[in-house]
């Protein structure tokens, strides 16, 4: 095992070992990191709560959560869907992570790190680490840490080519921030959670805007007239060879291209819009459950229950019951 360089001047670990990481003379001893002996039911206990992994969706169980998967990000390119702070952050270990969302990492000391490939990537208080949507990696660590994580969606995506993960190195501004977040998530003002969420926002808007991150250009006009189309009537029954024919394209040289744009399939994206817009009716309405599956495209509510859960990590009634004024 060998300690190598990243050409952006940060210290990777190259190693297919299993069952340990070494950091100097530190050793970090965790179980079945790239086996089959951990699976993301695995939860650590945080206090009363249990860190169950954020896989499909963006909650961790942990942390403060705001706008489920799926939310519109017109105002400011992004949409928070999580942040969450631990001063003792342990059993960080959640093998084959491959997520529709991105997320965004510091540790106040080092100890834990994430693995693409075979190439490890230490976390720690001298660098950001950010991980954009559709990424497979790994977690590792078994120390306690303090942690701060954020989840959200970005309305552009990073070039294919962009190398992973993505490592912005902290300067003051970026201290300043993180030095905010332990005092607030440790308060108990009425205004906490909103608190959070505004100094969330300001953080990740710093963050975007770094240089080490390498953003894909502009949509093609016929992938962005096919988004457009399905945000704004989401319940048409989009099926792959309409798409494809609205496009002038095959429907497998569509499906190819939508992929290699937005990172997903145009049946996950139809998806994530139809739920993103049940999200808006729970919160505004009072539709019941059958008539927002109805009209969103959904078979029955069975149906759109399943999916809501699946990409919310909740029930509509419960997200309703949650979010309503």
């Amino acid at each position: 095992m060998r300690l190598a360089d990243r050409q952006d001047g940060f210290a990777i670990e190259k190693t297919t070992c299993r069952g340990r990481a070494f950091l100097g003379e530190d050793v970090i001893r965790y179980t079945g990191f790239m086996g089959r002996t951990r699976s993301k039911t695995v939860a650590a206990r945080y206090g009363k709560r249990y860190n169950v992994g954020a896989y499909e969706q963006p909650f961790s169980g942990v942390g403060m959560e705001f706008e489920p998967l799926g939310a519109s990000t017109i105002d400011t390119g992004f949409v928070l869907h999580e942040t969450g702070y631990w001063p003792t952050a342990h059993a960080w270990n959640f093998p084959k992570v491959f997520s529709p969302f991105w997320r965004v990492y510091y540790d106040y000391a080092r100890a834990h790190g994430v693995q693409f490939g075979n190439e490890r990537t230490l976390l720690g208080p001298d660098r950001v680490l950010i991980i954009p949507n559709h990424q497979r990696f790994d977690c590792f660590g078994d120390v306690p840490v303090p942690k701060l994580w954020f989840g959200f969606s970005c309305k552009q995506n990073v070039e294919p080519a962009q190398r992973m993960p993505i490592i912005v190195p902290v300067n003051d501004i970026i201290l300043a921030y993180v030095t905010e977040f332990p005092s607030l998530f440790r308060g108990r003002s009425p205004s906490r959670r909103e608190n959070i969420r505004r100094l969330s926002l300001s953080f990740l808007m710093y963050i975007l805007n770094q240089p080490q991150i390498r953003w894909q250009e502009s949509l093609p006009e016929v992938i962005s007239a096919a988004v457009a189309a399905i945000n704004a009537r989401p319940a048409d029954p989009w099926a792959n060879p309409v798409l494809a024919k609205q496009a002038a394209m095959s429907t497998d040289g569509f499906i190819r291209a939508f992929r290699q744009w937005l990172h997903t399939t145009p049946a996950q994206y139809v998806r994530q819009v139809r739920i993103r817009e049940a999200c808006r009716i729970l919160c505004e309405g009072d539709d019941s459950i059958e008539r927002i599956a109805a009209g969103l495209g959904f078979a029955d509510r069975f149906h759109f229950s399943r999916v809501f859960k699946r990409l919310t990590g909740v029930t509509p009634v419960l997200y309703r019951k949650r979010h309503k004024p």
